[in-house]
């Protein structure tokens, strides 16, 4: 079963919420719910929010220690949303901790950008259709060649008539 959702606690919510802000923009995250006056706050890139981020002060005492490292990888439709990904989160604050590109250790069309939060989380943008379907320059190439195979079969069909 797929994962429904994931919580990251934080001491310092509103710039970790500035940062995931612009990081996940180019993936269509924004802040869709607030609770315990914006100490809790969720975020989606659709409907439904899949990432949270928890102050530490909505917590109780016990829970409250440091948290160990953690990586999170972010769907992307397209590699270009990986690059912009990328971008938008170096320009938040992160850390770069790999550039956009093919990952083929993990497999062939594996394609990553990986980026070090304020707080020291390995975070990833991660597109793994193959070139030919997740760059969108492709989708006009796709479009023309379904064209024009249209074209073509239509004239040998009139052609037989």
């Amino acid at each position: 079963m797929p994962i429904s959702h994931i919580g990251l606690n934080t001491p310092d919510i509103d710039s970790l919420s500035a940062f995931y802000l612009e990081a996940l923009s180019p993936l269509g995250y924004k802040e869709k719910m607030s609770f315990m006056d914006g100490k809790v706050r969720g975020y989606a890139g659709g409907c439904e929010p899949d990432f949270w981020l928890a102050s530490l002060d909505s917590r109780p005492e016990e829970l409250k220690k440091e948290t160990g490292p953690l990586h999170i990888a972010f769907a992307a439709r397209t590699r270009n949303q990986v690059r912009a990904f990328h971008r938008a989160a170096l320009k938040a604050g992160g850390t770069c901790n790999g550039t956009p590109g093919l990952r083929p250790q993990y497999f062939m069309t594996y394609y990553a950008a990986f980026v070090i939060d304020p707080e020291g989380r390995n975070i990833e943008a991660v597109c793994m259709k193959p070139g030919f379907w997740a760059e969108e320059w492709s989708w006009g190439v796709w479009t023309a060649l379904i064209g024009v195979t249209g074209v073509g079969l239509g004239a040998i069909w009139n052609y037989m008539l």
